[in-house]
Formats: C-alpha cells, structure tokens, sequence
C-alpha cells in the first residue's frame, strides 16, 4: 500500500498582530478566522461589557462567555455577531477557557465554520485568566481601548493524505477509515490518537487483504469549516453513498483528560459501535456520552450524513482542548489511545463483514464507482 497526497485550494489566514490595549494593559490574542480585520493601528473605542444596554461604536468585552454563554464561541455564532454589527459594535474580546487554575487552558479557539464567506466584525479571542485584567477597568467606565486585528486572507494550497487497501472483492461496496490531521497549536491529544489509530489501522488492513477495498484518508483543514474533506468529496461524488460505511477517528482519541463522545448512523452501526468500546473497556478514564442514533456530531460524520453515507463517528474534547497546552506531556494518555484504538480496528471489520446494501433504484445509480 502506498499513500498519495491530494492537494486543494485552501483560504489561509496570516495575521501579524492580534491585541487589545488599554490604558492599565493590554492583553495579546488570536484572531476569529472567520471574522474581520482592522485596519493597520486598530480601532478606538469605549470598552464595555456585553450587559451595557448602550453598544453603538464601543468595543465589547463578551464577559458572559466565561459564564458559560455558548453564543459567543459556537458553531453558529455568525448570528450572534452579525446583530452586535447591526447595533454599532465595532469590535469584541471573546474570553476563552477557563478562569480557575493556573494550569487552565490560555485560550481555547473556536473553529472558523464560515471560512469561505467570514463577516466583517472583527474579533479577538482571549484567554478568560487574561481577560481578568479588565475587569476593574470596565467597572469603572468610560475606559478607551484599540483593538488591533492585522492580517490578511491568502490563497493557498493544502494536503491531504489518501491510500487503498484493494479489496479481494472489487465489486464490493468499500469502506472508508477518515481522520483530521490539523487543527489549532500543538493539538497533540486532539488529533494524535486518531492519526494513530489511523496507521494502525491502515498496517492491519494491508496485512489482512479484506473482502472490501479499504480507502484511508486524512485530511486538513478540520478547523476551517472541515475543508479537506470537502475538496475530498467533491472530487468523488458517488463515494457517500457508494461506501457500505464510514468510520471517522476525530478529536481527543485517548486523551488524558477526555470528554468522549460516540455516534452512529443506524442502530445496527450503533450497536456494532457500543460493543466494541465496551469489550476494550473505552470507558475506563471517562464515561462516554452516545449521541442519538443519526446524530453525527460536529466532526466531519456530520459531512457524510449530509450526503446520505452510513458511518460510525468516534469524537470529543478534552481538558485543554484548542488550546496551546494541548501537549504531548500534558494530554496525551497512551494507554487510552491504545483502548480506542482497538475498538476501532474491531469496528471496521464488523463494517467489512457487513452485506451489501440493495442496489439503489435506477434514478439514482452513480454513473461511476470510486475505486
């Protein structure tokens, strides 16, 4: 077995200065990706909190981020800033992370799901210990600030891996094992265990020479609106369908601190999931929360759903998920990658024992078969 890379147009993001300041400090930051720029020195404005029942041309400090409000960080935040805009905000501090313990996470980023069409407010995301620093001076009131957000959007080209394991039957319906390979940092528990598992599994099945081709891809571009994924697919439309199944190896396989989840398409799938993270006890560091039969979740399971494929998704967070203490020596659990590495393998061989599916009616044939 040999692996291509496949490479496709990717919308990088560089930015060179990132930093709110204010009279007593500043605090230095990371730009949402999918929200705006300033222009070269910053903008001026009154600092305020989001409760100040007057927004028009003040820089907001989302202060009930750290209180749990998920309107700030969300998938579907667009919508939440888009109103800020519409009332005058010209800027906000998006607070991250925890506020406890020295070892909480510096600043945990959300995904830039609108990449390809970002608006225009421009953010910064901060770390909830160093939003702290601000806290007297927005009681106080009538404080100025400049928030600087400097960068520029680029087109570039990114990668992502792709190999086959020929099946001994060709006409049979292949399976697909798909893990991300990037994301925020460092992301050492956040894709190692899957990468892992990945190989490992790639190893297993070339040995094996199973009745169904295996495809293997790892893609780029997860935290951007799942991008390689989505330039992988559009390059094989029949494939969603045309797979007996999916298996997705996303984030934090095996981490030491973990919040897992697990999901499946149909209750068949699903059961063939729960048995395997059962018999190689998966649950032995933390309980692992089942999605809804048909959930897919927000990793790139929820790509193949929409496309009608049939898949398995193992995924979630951890303690310093998006975070740059997502370090090998700080989140990473050998032992746990080992436990969820094997219920994958068994997972994919009950999906390659699986029957074929009845042929699709007529109309919905694809003209061609992904090999």
């Amino acid at each position: 077995m040999t692996a291509d890379l496949e490479r496709f147009d990717f919308p990088r993001v560089e930015y060179r200065t990132a930093r709110l300041t204010w009279p007593d400090g500043h605090i230095d930051g990371v730009p949402m990706y999918d929200g705006g720029f300033t222009q070269y020195g910053g903008i001026q404005g009154e600092l305020c909190e989001d409760t100040d029942p007057d927004l028009f041309g003040k820089i907001v400090v989302a202060t009930s981020a750290t209180r749990g409000d998920r309107r700030w960080t969300a998938p579907n935040a667009r919508a939440h800033y888009e109103a800020l805009a519409e009332q005058g905000v010209i800027g906000v501090v998006a607070p991250s992370g925890t506020t406890g313990a020295d070892d909480g996470p510096q600043v945990a980023l959300r995904n830039a799901e609108h990449i390809l069409t970002p608006f225009a407010l421009p953010v910064l995301q901060v770390a909830a210990r160093d939003a702290r620093a601000l806290a007297s001076s927005l009681v106080l009131g009538g404080v100025e600030g400049t928030l600087e957000v400097d960068g520029e959007r680029l087109k570039s080209r990114a990668t992502n891996v792709v190999a086959s394991v020929p099946g001994a039957e060709p006409d049979a319906g292949p399976v697909v094992v798909m893990t991300p390979k990037s994301g925020w940092f460092t992301c050492a528990a956040e894709r190692g265990g899957g990468i892992a598992t990945w190989l490992a599994l790639a190893d297993a099945v070339a040995r094996a020479r199973p009745r169904r081709t295996v495809h293997f891809v790892a893609t780029s571009g997860h935290e951007l609106h799942h991008r390689g994924l989505e330039a992988h697919l559009d390059a094989r439309r029949p494939l969603p369908r045309q797979a007996v199944a999916w298996l997705h190896l996303g984030a934090s396989l095996g981490a030491r601190y973990p919040q897992p989840r697990a999901g499946a398409s149909d209750q068949a799938l699903h059961a063939l999931a729960t048995s395997a993270l059962g018999q190689h006890e998966c649950e032995t560091v933390a309980p692992v929360e089942f999605l809804d039969v048909g959930s897919p979740g927000s990793g790139e399971a929820r790509n193949i759903a929409e496309r009608g494929g049939r898949y398995v998704t193992f995924l979630g967070g951890h303690r310093y998920f998006h975070s740059p203490q997502d370090t090998v020596d700080m989140a990473v659990d050998a032992e746990n990658v080992a436990r969820w590495a094997s219920a994958a393998l068994d997972v994919l061989r009950g999906m390659i024992a699986l029957p074929d599916p009845p042929p699709p009616p007529e109309a919905d044939r694809p003209t061609e078969r992904v090999r």
